[in-house]
């Protein structure tokens, strides 16, 4: 299993949240409580992620470009279509495809019209390896949504799509440089 990228194996109850508060004015407990259980959840979430697929013979990044594939006619795809699907950049997405086409999983071939581009075509090795793991896949995540009920999904929905439209807000807000690690 992949290794923790928050570091967060265990929580402090949120009672010490609370005395740190009392030290720290600005600290708000409750927020920070949510928001180390969000990362905790996530990084739990990614770690099984990656270990259900390594089982089932793929990884995330293969897997997704396969299903985004699969998704569109034959050739109606090209590298710079997945890169922006994806929203990674255009030399991962080739790195990404050049061991799916050594793999035997997709083909590119020239565009007809314009052999400056490149169109992506799923192989029937592709389509096999989808079969095999789109089911038991899907199995996996759906289990771990199981015990929530409907009403419940959709409150966890609204929750995290509003969580996701404050990151997209601040971090439109941040410097150019704040968007690089120290």
């Amino acid at each position: 299993m992949r290794e923790s990228v928050t570091l967060l194996k265990s929580l402090p109850k949120y009672e010490v949240f609370l005395e740190d508060s009392k030290r720290f004015p600005g600290l708000d407990a409750s927020a920070c409580y949510v928001f180390l259980q969000l990362l905790r959840t996530g990084d739990e979430l990614l770690a099984l992620d990656e270990a259900i697929l390594a089982a089932l013979g793929t990884r995330h990044g293969r897997f997704v470009l396969l299903m985004l594939l699969d998704k569109h006619a034959p050739g109606e795809i090209t590298p710079a279509d997945l890169a922006q699907k994806t929203g990674v950049t255009r030399a991962t997405i080739s790195g990404l495809l050049d061991g799916l086409e050594k793999d035997g999983l997709i083909e590119r071939r020239p565009d007809a019209q314009d052999r400056r581009l490149t169109r992506l075509y799923l192989t029937k090795g592709g389509e096999q390896l989808l079969d095999r793991v789109r089911s038991p896949y899907c199995e996996w995540f759906t289990s771990i949504i199981a015990p929530l009920s409907q009403d419940e999904r959709l409150q966890l929905v609204n929750i995290l799509q509003k969580i996701q439209l404050r990151l997209a807000e601040l971090s439109a807000r941040l410097p150019a440089t704040a968007n690089t690690a120290a």
